[in-house]
C-alpha cells in the first residue's frame, strides 16, 4: 500500500529535485488561500504547513492531503515532508482506512484505473481513470487534472495532531497514569487480573484440560490489527494506538489488536540488557487487556520466555528478563508470567488471514492438535522459531507448508499467512510474497525508522506504515496523565471480566 521509503534526506535533495522536475517550474504558482478550481490543466502549490481537501469532479471524490510531521523527533531532522492521502470518511473514525504516501520526488496519478486506490477511496463515477496527478518536487506539489469535470483544492485545518493527541491522552486514562514500570504490588494485581481472563478467553476454543486452546479463531466483523515484534519499543506501540483511528475503532468493538509474540527483549544496540523498557511493554499490555479483554490478544513467540536459548549478540536474555522480573517485582510476578506465558495462543485465523509468530508447521496438522497444542512440544517449538528454508537452512519452511496449514484451517489458498521473526532487512517492516511464496509476508514493528501493521480495508487485508517517533516523553508531558494512585489505576482500567462463552 504504501511504496518503500526513501533514504534519511541528504543536502542538496531539493536541488536534484529541482533539476529533475525542472519543467515544472513553468506551472503558475498558487499561494492557496482559499478554494481553488482546476480544470484540464496545471497548478503548483508551494508547502506553507497546512493540508489540503481535493474534490475530484463534481461532487465527487473528497481526499485530504496531509503533511507527515510527527509529533516528536528525536534530534534534528531536515528535508521536506512527505505527504499522505486518505479518505476523510475513515480519517473521521467512521472506519478504518489506508493512505497513500507521497514522498519528495515521487508522482501519483488519482483516479479509478488504480484497484488499490478504488479499495482505498471508494471513487464514485464522478471520477476519472486517471483524474489528478501529483508531483512532489521537493517545496511544492504539482497539481495536473486532465478532465472536464476538473479538481478543487482548498486549505484546511490541521486537525491530524489534535486527533492524535487525543489517542495518545486516551491511552494514558487506560493504563492510569504516567507510562512507566508499576511499583511491584501493583504490576502483580495487574498481571493476575490478566491471567483470569486469559484462564477463559475469548474466541479460543477449549482444549481437553477446560483451557482456552492454542488456536485464536476471530469472527468476521471484527476489524484485525495486527503487529509482530514489538521488542520493547514501547514508543513504535504507541504510534499505531495514536494513528487512523485503530483505538476509537477498539473501543467501538468493530476492530481488534493482534501481536504476533516478541513484545520483550530490545534488539538495539545497547540496550540489549535492559529490561526496564520490556517490563513497561509488558504492564502496558496487560492494561489493553485488561480494558479490551476480547478486542485485544497476544500470540506467543520465542521471547516471551525465560529460556536461556533466547539471546541476542551473546546476551542471554531469557534469563536476564526472569532474573530482573525476580528482582524488581518478586518471585509471584515471575511465575505469574510464567502462567501468562503458557496461557498464549500460538496460531490465530480469521476470513481475513492466519498467522503465527514465526512459522507454519513442516509436519501433517490439524485444527485438533492446534487446540490441544500443550500436547505437541514439537509443534510449540516450529511456530515459535522455525524460519523459511534456504540453502544454508534445509530444515526451515516452504511454500508447500504455507499450503498445508491453510487447508487444514479450511482457509482458500489466497489467504494472506503473516509471521514476524525473521525481518528481511534493517531498513523496512514488512515484506510481501516472500520467499515467492503468495501472499506469504513477514512484518516487525520494532523498526527505528519504520512501524509496520496489516489491517482489513474494503476487505482485503493491507500492509500500513508509520514513521517511528520517540513518543514515551511527549505522552508523559500531557496534562491528565499524572497523581494516580495505585488502587485507582486498577480500578480506572479494569472492566468486569465475563465468562466467556
Amino acid at each position: 500500500m504504501n511504496k518503500p521509503p526513501l533514504k534519511k534526506t541528504k543536502p542538496g535533495l531539493l536541488k536534484r529535485l529541482r533539476r529533475a522536475f525542472s519543467g515544472l517550474s513553468r506551472c503558475p504558482l498558487l499561494q492557496l488561500r482559499e478554494a481553488y478550481r482546476l480544470v484540464d490543466d496545471s497548478v503548483r502549490v508551494p508547502y506553507e504547513g497546512f493540508p489540503m481537501e481535493l474534490l475530484l469532479g463534481n461532487d465527487g471524490k473528497r481526499i485530504h492531503l496531509y503533511p507527515e510531521y510527527p509529533l516528536q523527533v528525536a534530534g534534528k531532522r531536515g528535508g521536506p515532508p512527505s505527504f499522505l492521502l486518505e479518505d476523510p470518511d475513515h480519517a473521521s473514525g467512521a472506519a478504518i482506512g489506508g493512505f497513500l504516501r507521497l514522498e519528495p520526488g515521487q508522482q501519483l496519478t488519482l483516479g479509478t484505473e488504480d484497484r488499490q486506490q478504488q479499495v482505498l477511496f471508494d471513487y464514485p463515477e464522478a471520477v476519472a481513470p486517471r483524474h489528478l496527478k501529483l508531483i512532489h518536487d521537493g517545496d511544492a506539489v504539482v497539481f495536473k487534472d486532465r478532465t472536464s469535470a476538473g479538481t478543487c483544492i482548498s486549505p484546511m485545518l490541521n486537525v491530524e495532531k489534535t486527533e492524535r493527541l487525543a489517542c495518545l491522552r486516551r491511552v494514558l486514562e487506560i493504563f492510569g497514569g504516567p507510562l512507566k514500570p508499576l511499583p511491584s504490588s501493583e504490576a502483580l494485581a495487574l498481571i493476575e487480573a490478566v491471567n483470569t481472563i486469559m484462564a477463559q478467553e475469548a474466541l479460543r476454543p477449549r482444549d481437553s484440560r477446560g483451557l482456552p486452546g492454542g488456536l485464536l479463531q476471530l469472527p468476521a466483523q471484527l476489524t484485525p490489527i495486527v503487529l509482530a515484534d514489538l521488542h520493547a519499543q514501547v514508543d513504535n506501540l504507541l504510534v499505531i494506538l495514536s494513528h487512523n483511528g485503530f483505538l476509537r475503532a477498539m473501543e467501538r468493538g468493530e476492530a481488534c489488536m493482534v501481536i504476533l509474540g516478541d513484545a520483550v527483549h530490545s534488539e538495539r544496540d545497547g540496550a540489549l540488557e535492559k529490561m526496564g523498557d520490556s517490563m513497561l511493554m509488558m504492564d502496558l499490555i496487560f492494561r489493553l487487556k485488561l480494558r479490551f479483554p476480547e478486542h485485544f490478544f497476544f500470540v506467543r513467540g520465542n521471547h516471551d520466555s525465560f529460556s536461556e536459548d533466547i539471546a541476542k549478540g551473546g546476551v542471554l536474555q531469557g534469563l536476564l528478563w526472569k532474573r530482573a522480573l525476580k528482582k524488581a517485582r518478586g518471585a509471584d510476578y515471575r511465575r505469574a508470567m510464567q502462567r501468562y506465558y503458557d496461557l498464549l495462543p500460538y496460531v490465530v485465523v480469521s476470513p481475513d488471514f492466519c498467522a503465527a509468530h514465526a512459522a507454519p508447521p513442516r509436519t501433517k496438522i490439524s485444527v485438533d492438535m492446534l487446540i490441544e497444542i500443550h500436547r505437541y512440544p514439537g509443534l510449540v517449538k516450529e511456530l515459535i522459531s522455525n524460519r523459511m528454508q534456504r540453502h544454508d537452512r534445509p530444515g526451515g519452511y516452504t511454500k508447500g507448508d504455507i499450503r498445508r496449514l491453510r487447508k487444514a484451517l479450511g482457509l482458500p489458498r489466497e489467504t494472506p499467512f503473516i509471521v514476524g521473526h525473521t525481518p528481511m532487512d534493517q531498513n523496512d517492516t514488512y515484506w510481501l510474497n516472500v520467499g515467492g511464496a503468495e501472499n506469504h509476508h513477514v512484518l516487525y514493528s520494532a523498526g527505528e525508522s519504520w512501524v509496520g501493521a496489516f489491517t482489513r480495508i474494503g476487505g482485503e487485508m493491507w500492509p500500513l506504515k508509520y514513521p517511528a517517533e520517540p513518543l514515551l516523553g511527549l505522552v508523559n508531558g500531557l496534562v491528565g496523565g499524572r497523581g494516580k494512585t495505585g488502587k485507582q489505576r486498577l480500578a480506572r482500567s479494569s472492566p468486569p471480566v465475563n465468562p466467556l462463552h
